[in-house]
């Protein structure tokens, strides 16, 4: 053992006699989707001719493709790498450093505890083997005995004492224990963890101080967008709060940093698709045994895709404005992806938890209207129609809802839309009645010579029972028919527009305070009367 530690002491002594061990801070984060670019510096010193200069103290999540080394000074740089530590120590953050000597110091404790536990009980035996020898002895006086039994029931009620209490300390050192690693968990801390380095080989021709700049890519840190979307009313424009949820696990603290957030991904796969030939054949159905699926209702289709079918050809009423100067950020446009430098510096612990960090604070002009679909659901929805909105540079992610002043809940917003117009839903509204009934009198199913005809009837009652009138778009389907051999007719529909491409039935209608309107929608179903039908 003792050879051992000494060849370990010499190997570690050559290790710091052939290299220069410097520490470098960071000098700008840029956080891409998933992934992290950081940029380091240092200043050292070199001896004259080669030597090799180790940047100690880093994460070990570096992607040594992504290494980029600048060296500022009169010395050339012949190489540079990437390798991991597996000697040194990671230099931990303060609170995580805390956390775990408080946790040595208490299993130390729990240790030391358990051993007096062990002598307390190994003393114990003792006490009562030596009783049974001595009650088996002959001759023993009765003041021997008396002398025996004092001492006997002192020790063994101090032996008891102790062990009492070292079990009740023993149970909150237990429990303290327990919360410490609870919370070094929580902060996805990892005892032991690895340390990376860049490994520099410099040649000078005399003493020198140098300058380096080192940038590498890391994968443990991404941020996703979230937003904010306040509204005071119908007749107020959306106020906007773009933010970035920051994670980072590298193991290490990222305190005082010049951040920038970028929308690029540098994980994505960068090589062009390439088309290969199409072949077709002839369809060979296969034998099912038993009873298949059905097919899939044209009924099916989503209503949701219907309704950004439909706004293709919807623009907001009123114009957007220009957006304004973001607060405390700099918008960069580059060729692949736009960047947001924050202008105060940012703390991002290396905990795996999402830290917010505002980038834009925009007001949106935008339209407004009531949007039900009483087939799927009963209700009646607001939504927020914004217009050209390509101009913010947003990316998919969850909103939070705030109407006249109350959270409302969290949509999904999706700027990456084909649409002119952006629609967010700002949440149900429970003061517009929405019903949808079967017209049993006028549903009815009749055989025609060889063709069946059934006839769906349907009527919707909408009612305002707000103190304001509204804008109301009421959305339903007729079903579409993939066979010749069935024929669909609209029977009626009002005032709707019918698209017979998707089959989607819309009505407009604005609904005064307290008013209420039925409509109809009246549809036949042709087919042959030998065969069913699915989905109707």
């Amino acid at each position: 053992m003792k050879t051992s530690k000494i060849i370990l002491i010499i190997f570690l002594g050559t290790i710091s006699l052939a290299s220069l061990a410097i520490e470098s801070k960071i000098e700008q984060v840029i956080v891409y989707r998933r992934g992290a670019k950081i940029s380091r510096s240092a200043q050292f010193t070199v001896s004259p001719g080669n030597q090799e200069v180790v940047i100690s103290n880093l994460t070990s999540s570096i992607d040594a493709n992504s290494l980029q080394v600048l060296l500022r000074g009169n010395a050339v740089l012949l190489s540079a790498s990437v390798r991991t530590n597996f000697l040194g120590y990671q230099n931990f953050p303060k609170r995580t450093k805390h956390l775990q000597d408080s946790l040595d110091l208490i299993s130390s404790k729990i240790d030391w505890l358990n051993n007096e536990q062990e002598i307390y009980l190994g003393e114990e035996k003792l006490i009562q083997e030596n009783q049974r020898i001595v009650n088996e002895k002959e001759k023993i006086t009765a003041e021997d005995i008396a002398r025996l039994a004092d001492f006997y029931r002192t020790r063994l009620i101090s032996i008891r004492k102790e062990k009492f209490q070292n079990a009740k300390e023993l149970k909150e050192l237990y429990e303290i224990k327990k919360r410490l690693e609870n919370q070094l968990q929580e902060m996805q801390y990892q005892r032991g963890q690895r340390m990376g380095e860049v490994v520099l080989n410099i040649a000078a021709q005399q003493s020198v101080k140098i300058a380096v700049d080192i940038t590498y890519l890391t994968y443990h840190a991404a941020w996703i967008p979230v937003y904010d979307l306040r509204c005071e009313g119908t007749e107020s424009p959306i106020d906007m709060v773009y933010k970035a949820n920051v994670t980072q696990t590298t193991g290490y603290d990222w305190s005082g940093i010049n951040l920038i957030i970028s929308t690029g991904n540098p994980t994505v796969n960068n090589d062009r698709p390439i088309l290969n030939p199409w072949f077709i054949d002839f369809y060979t159905p296969p034998v099912v045994v038993g009873y298949g699926t059905q097919p899939k209702r044209a009924a099916e289709i989503s209503t949701s895709n219907i309704l950004l079918m439909e706004e293709a050809d919807a623009a907001p009423e009123k114009k957007m404005e220009q957006p304004p100067v973001p607060y405390q950020v700099m918008q960069t446009a580059n060729e692949m992806a736009i960047e947001y430098a924050i202008k105060v510096k940012q703390d991002i612990p290396a905990d795996g938890k999402e830290h917010i960090v505002p980038i834009q604070n925009i007001e949106l002009a935008a339209s407004y209207s009531y949007h039900t679909v009483p087939k799927l659901d009963q209700h009646a929805y607001l939504l927020a129609r914004i217009g050209n909105y390509n101009q913010y540079n947003l990316l998919p992610g969850q909103a939070n809802i705030f109407f006249e002043g109350m959270y409302i809940g969290k949509t999904s917003l999706n700027p990456q839309s084909s649409n002119d117009s952006l629609i967010v839903s700002m949440g149900r509204d429970d003061r517009i009645h929405v019903e949808r009934n079967i017209l049993k009198d006028m549903t009815s199913q009749k055989v025609i010579g060889t063709s069946k005809k059934e006839l769906k009837a349907y009527e919707i009652i909408v009612r305002n029972n707000k103190n304001q009138a509204v804008n109301l778009e009421i959305l339903d389907q007729v079903p579409l028919s993939r066979n010749k051999e069935i024929e669909v007719e609209v029977v009626e529909i009002g005032e709707a527009t019918y698209s017979p491409d998707y089959g989607k039935v819309m009505w407009k209608t604005d609904l005064n305070p307290g008013e209420t309107k039925k409509i109809r929608l009246i549809y036949s179903v042709k087919y042959p009367k030998d065969r069913q039908l699915s989905g109707i």
